[in-house]
């Protein structure tokens, strides 16, 4: 018997998402690397699309193995009906007030896309609405048991960066949702998404109620292709988010409309971020646009996008590295006001992260806040250097 190392892990995995199970391979392992192989794959947020091929011969997997990947698909089940019905809930409370909803990715991906709704794992569901309308939609929500559950440090800093409002159901079922009005990036962002390129390009949802859409194909592609590419970074993304790609494009290469892709994807400076998208997505699932798109993406990416997207795309960056790169693209004054925001936080902030009982206490303990900055940066610093010199 033998063991996974990392990249034959990555390749079992991938290849059986691809319905290529190697018989001969997979069944000289032994126990523990199946284990091992289950724990990545729930990681990726894929263990019950590998219980969904597994499942035709689940002999090939230790019995209790392919039960842990039969539980992972059954609590994605009862999860997303869950989320599904609270879905309906909201899209309905929020229509019932004439607010126009746009749902985005999980939330529309797991009823169409996969065969089944238990195979596509949510951590939160998406929705768009128009900016104007976020002020009425998150006092509606926050009357039916939402609250936001993070407090972020800054008012100042909160405006500039954030492109949503995180809510999160107070009751049980505990729901979060995340309320777009933009797409991508910040609000004070250099490069600020264009919303109405994509509000141009909602269609209506099918077995929706009037007042419920989607994005049209060639925009969601494009959406999807931004937030891996210029929004997370490709390098810290799991596979998941490959298969939605990859699935997209078997069922919409030909409701596409590339020329619009293509324009989209240079108006909105994403070109490189849907290039490597594409790349990644073809190299692990076997998945490709049609002939000629990646080359007609590499021609129009500019220098300053090839940089952000590889500078982002770092297997788990640092705290410091994912603030710096957050920071380099806001304009001038909204640098200014994140380092403000950052020196000198909210005190409902400090009373929740370092324990202060009174904003008297809060007010007094700002030093503590920058002894705690300091350390962070000279982790950062040393952290560097050790790996200059390996």
């Amino acid at each position: 018997m033998i063991d996974f190392n990392q990249k034959e892990i990555e390749r079992t995995l991938v290849n059986i998402l691809n319905g290529q199970i190697e018989t001969r391979y997979t069944e000289k392992q032994t126990p523990e690397s199946w284990l091992r192989l289950f724990h990545y794959a729930e990681r990726h947020g894929i263990a019950p699309l590998i219980y969904w091929q597994l499942r035709r011969e689940p002999t090939l997997v230790p019995a209790p193995v392919f039960e842990q990947f039969k539980q992972a698909y059954l609590t994605t089940l009862g999860r997303n009906r869950i989320f599904l019905a609270e879905l309906d809930r909201v899209v309905r409370l929020l229509n019932a007030q004439g607010i126009a909803v746009v749902l985005l990715k999980g939330a529309v991906f797991a009823r169409t896309l996969y065969e089944d709704i238990g195979l596509r794992p949510m951590s939160d569901l998406d929705i768009l609405i128009h900016k104007e309308d976020i002020p009425r939609a998150v006092s509606l929500l926050r009357q039916h048991g939402y609250e936001e559950p993070v407090l972020h440090q800054s008012e100042l800093i909160k405006r500039d960066i954030t492109h949503d409002v995180h809510l999160r159901r107070s009751q049980l079922p505990m729901v979060d949702i995340e309320v777009h009005w933009l797409l991508v990036g910040g609000e004070k962002f250099r490069q600020k998404t264009d919303m109405n390129w994509f509000w141009r390009r909602i269609i209506p949802l099918e077995g929706w109620p009037n007042g419920i859409y989607t994005l049209s194909p060639t925009a969601h592609l494009l959406y999807l292709c931004g937030h891996l590419g210029y929004q997370h970074g490709l390098g810290s993304v799991g596979y998941l988010w490959f298969v939605d790609i990859a699935l997209f494009l078997q069922k919409y290469v030909l409701e596409i409309d590339w020329e619009e892709f293509l324009e989209g994807a240079k108006h909105l400076a994403w070109s490189a971020a849907a290039y490597y998208t594409f790349e990644a997505v073809q190299t692990y699932l076997l998945q490709a646009p049609p002939k000629g798109i990646l080359d007609q993406l590499k021609q129009q990416i500019t220098i300053q996008e090839e940089q952000y997207v590889t500078s982002i795309s770092v297997s788990s960056p640092s705290r410091v590295t994912s603030a710096w790169i957050q920071f380099q693209q806001l304009d001038n004054a909204a640098r200014l006001r994140n380092i403000i925001g950052r020196v000198f936080p909210s005190l409902a902030f400090m009373r929740e992260r370092y324990g202060f009982r009174s904003n008297w206490q809060a007010i007094l303990g700002y030093p503590v806040r920058w002894v705690d900055l300091g350390n962070v940066l000279l982790k950062y610093v040393w952290a560097r250097v050790r790996a200059k010199h390996r």
